[in-house]
């Protein structure tokens, strides 16, 4: 399966016990890449089947995988 970056965003309720739900993410199989502390975020990639392990930690509230931004994109240039 592929590689997918996305973005995992920890409950409000549990932003004092943000670096426990990182250690669990990373046990569900996320590498972290940032940790964005004062907004509780956490970006880092995964392998694609993995994605269910890391929404169902406890502390998360939602996973959001990256998406291609294709307004972005020139009609002239290949992605």
């Amino acid at each position: 399966m592929a590689r997918i970056r996305l973005t995992v965003l920890v409950r409000d309720t549990w932003r004092d016990r943000y670096p426990q739900v990182v250690e669990h993410c990373r046990q569900a199989g996320l590498a972290v890449e940032r940790e964005l502390v004062a907004v509780g975020v956490i970006v880092g990639s995964i392998e694609e089947e993995l994605l269910v392990a890391v929404s169902r930690v406890e502390g998360v509230s939602a996973v959001e995988p990256e998406r291609a931004n294709r307004a972005l994109e020139s009609p002239d240039r290949p992605a």
